[in-house]
């Protein structure tokens, strides 16, 4: 009989609607929460914070149990990202305490994430525990160097995945879930990839806008220097304004207020704008 596993998910008895990777329980003595990323944030710390009161509170806790005198126990929570992008980690431990104000201050709090690099050959220790993940590993490593030598990205799924099975790497994954696989691959992109696309299209959408109003603009006043205000102040209108809505889609989507405010580049102006848009 093997160690019971508990796995969570985000769903109506979620307080915060906010997820993750993978977060489960093992013998309900240790809670473990992971994310997979594919850039290095300094923020998972803090992302992770609330996930893990989220299961305490919704999933584990009796929470008529926390208003009695006796001590209630929970899991030994651990924090983990998987990480496998192509910039070199700088540091492997993250602390929420690395973004406090007061850093030299006698805090009361902590969270601690161990990021793992699990790119293939990168001698993680992790890798040579789990054969499943080191299989991971080599796919999407073959995956890079197939689309380093020209091939587009569909053809270097496809090879990498018949590499795969060939050397009987991940074999009954892959030819069971073959075309689910491929598809996956294909049309993945990660929370911090599908932020930057909003965000592009955004500011794409307000200078074709913008441009609009201020020949708009510029024409009627039938002036040269007229129609370059126009359109110097059109866009700016509509710039500021595609970029307001993409930011509230990107909270609305789970990110922290401040993470975004630095992202786009928001002034004090748009800062307070957005802020009063969720107020």
């Amino acid at each position: 009989m093997g160690t019971p596993v508990q796995i969570f998910s985000a769903g109506e008895r979620s307080l915060t609607r906010r997820n993750n990777d993978l977060a489960y329980t093992i013998n309900d003595q240790l809670l473990s929460i992971t994310d997979h990323q594919g850039t290095i944030n300094a923020n998972m710390p803090l992302r992770m914070l609330p996930i893990a009161t989220d299961i305490l509170y919704t999933w584990l806790a009796d929470k008529k149990k926390l208003y009695r005198s006796t001590l209630l126990t929970i899991p030994t929570p651990k924090f983990y990202v998987l990480y496998n992008g192509n910039k070199k980690l700088k540091c492997n431990i993250q602390r929420l305490s690395d973004a406090f104000r007061f850093p030299n201050h006698n805090f009361s709090m902590e969270l601690t994430v161990c990021i793992l690099d699990i790119n293939h050959n990168s001698g993680e220790k992790a890798l040579q525990r789990s054969p499943a993940l080191d299989g991971y590993a080599y796919l999407i490593e073959c995956i890079r160097q197939k689309m380093s030598n020209g091939a587009t990205r569909d053809e270097a799924i496809i090879q990498a995945v018949n590499h795969c099975i060939d050397k009987n790497i991940l074999y009954e994954f892959l030819t069971t879930h073959y075309k689910e696989v491929c598809n996956m691959f294909d049309y993945t992109v990660t929370y911090e990839e599908e932020m930057a696309i909003l965000a592009e299209e955004a500011i794409e959408q307000a200078m074709e806008k913008g441009m609009e109003k201020g020949m708009e603009k510029g024409m009627e006043k039938g002036m040269e220097k007229g129609m370059e205000k126009g359109m110097e102040k059109g866009m700016e209108k509509g710039m500021e304004k595609g970029i307001l809505v993409t930011a509230m889609k990107i909270i609305q989507k789970g990110m922290n207020f401040s993470d975004v405010v630095a992202m786009l580049e928001l002034s004090d102006k748009q800062a307070k704008e957005l802020e009063r848009q969720f107020a």
